[in-house]
């Protein structure tokens, strides 16, 4: 093969080992790298919903050079992660393998691409928008890392994600990001830990959280029993049963009642991010 020959293929091209391998790579240069264990990595393909057919890779040399990694979820798509290593950069790689993606997308009546963007990585941003993504909405992103006082606490229990799953969205006042969404809790339930409170049998409260990584995925209130004190417990209560603070990514930065409520607990606001969004 000549050094300069790109080859674009699907992702089913290669294994997890080698798509693990080239994220790592991509993310080798940055201020915090990215080196997910293999497991970890196939963690967050299951969680995230992985499509090989039509994620797309570049192999140059007989290595993979980039990755465009994608999910396709009921005629929707998200991009997971993409990235170059950075000894294959400036050669146009991740517009080669975004409009081929794209081009299978709309192939495959697919409506809809987006993704998130940390707000500060302006080169990835200027690549979203050559290829027509546009702002949807800002995201804003937090570590809890302790209680706050409370007064009498309602009661909590633990059932399965798929005893509540149909309930929450009345309890939701925006959709969670693509990586919290009820396709991406059902997908690793079996990891995740549901509290819930209720009024007889109608859930008036829950939280879905991942312990291991400290991820809250989902926290709602019915919205006439808020005020009563069943936010601040579902908190506390995830506090005691995570392994480490707990992470909450991806919260509409517009809602500025949910930014306050989190903002009372002992917290810290990490980088935010913009979800992106084109109409295919």
């Amino acid at each position: 093969m000549s050094r300069t020959e790109t080859i674009i293929k699907d992702a089913n091209a290669v294994s997890m080992q080698d798509l693990c391998t080239a994220m790592a790579s991509a993310f080798s240069d940055y201020a915090v790298p990215i080196n997910l264990t293999l497991p970890a990595f196939s963690f967050m393909m299951k969680q995230r919903g992985l499509s090989p057919e039509a994620s797309r890779i570049a192999i140059v040399d007989g290595q993979v050079a980039a990755i465009w990694l994608v999910s396709v979820r009921d005629g929707a798509s998200y991009l997971i992660s993409s990235g170059t290593n950075p000894e294959f950069r400036g050669r146009g790689l991740a517009t080669k393998l975004a409009e081929a993606s794209l081009r299978h997308l709309r192939q495959n009546a697919v409506a809809t691409f987006q993704t998130e963007v940390l707000i500060e990585n302006t080169t990835a941003f200027g690549l979203y928008d050559k290829l027509g993504m546009k702002k949807h909405r800002d995201l804003s992103c937090y570590i809890i890392t302790g209680p706050k006082p409370s007064g009498a606490a309602p009661e909590i229990s633990e059932v399965p994600w798929s005893e509540i799953a149909s309930a929450t969205q009345s309890l939701q006042d925006w959709p969670p990001s693509w990586q919290n969404s009820a396709h991406s809790v059902a997908a690793i339930a079996d990891d995740i830990r549901c509290f819930c409170t209720r009024n007889g049998t109608a859930l008036t409260g829950y939280a879905a959280l991942a312990p291991g990584s400290g991820n809250l995925h989902q926290i709602g209130v019915l919205p006439d029993t808020r005020g009563q004190g069943i936010g601040t417990a579902l908190i506390n209560h995830a506090l005691t049963a995570s392994d480490r603070p707990l992470r909450l990514i991806n919260a509409d930065a517009a809602d500025t009642g949910f930014a306050a409520f989190v903002r009372s607990f002992p917290h810290e606001q990490t980088q935010g991010q913009f979800e992106l969004l084109m109409r295919l």
